[in-house]
């Protein structure tokens, strides 16, 4: 759909079985002709939403990835836990 950005990833890291992420890091395609993306995170899940701007899908999905890996040292040293990510990946439409 022209104009709207369009989910290419996202990731949900959970740190137990109940249900509820504790973090969300997701990849955006903007469609306005830019060819720019969009890298939206949220730690802990319910925070506002922090976003950073790339050139490239390459760009993006390995800033997506770094953030992930950031994460999960946080979580580590922090509650001495490792989380479990679920990443879903969706095609163009």
């Amino acid at each position: 759909m022209p104009g709207q950005p369009q989910v290419r990833e996202h990731a949900w890291l959970y740190l137990d079985d109940s249900g509820t992420p504790a973090a969300s890091v997701r990849v955006e395609e903007h469609r306005d002709d830019t060819g720019r993306w969009a890298v939206l995170h949220n730690v802990p899940a319910e925070a506002a939403t922090e976003r950073s701007e790339h050139d490239t899908a390459e760009q993006a999905h390995g800033e997506a990835a770094r953030l992930r890996k950031w994460i999960d040292e946080q979580c580590r040293a922090q509650h001495g836990i490792t989380g479990r990510w679920t990443v879903h990946t969706r095609k163009p439409y």
